[in-house]
């Protein structure tokens, strides 16, 4: 007799973002508003890790920690 195995959900499976694996390339945005206009500014990162509040990523071979308040992965 086979006995269910029961798992716990990932925590990237109920969030928003899709799931995300190291190393992998990812856009990020960043809106802000300019003399009453809206800029965006976007960055093409390599994926580290993320916390509630913050992206870790590597770009130019700089680790990097962005706040996610502020930037917003896009595809």
């Amino acid at each position: 007799m086979k006995t269910a195995v029961k798992h716990e959900p990932h925590a990237d499976d109920s969030s928003p973002v899709p799931y995300l694996r190291i190393g992998q390339l990812i856009s990020l945005v960043h809106w802000d508003r300019v003399a009453g206009d809206w800029k965006y500014t976007t960055l093409l990162v390599e994926y580290a890790g993320r916390d509630d509040q913050h992206w870790n990523v590597v770009t130019h071979g700089q680790n990097m920690t962005l706040d996610r308040d502020e930037w917003s992965i896009f595809n």
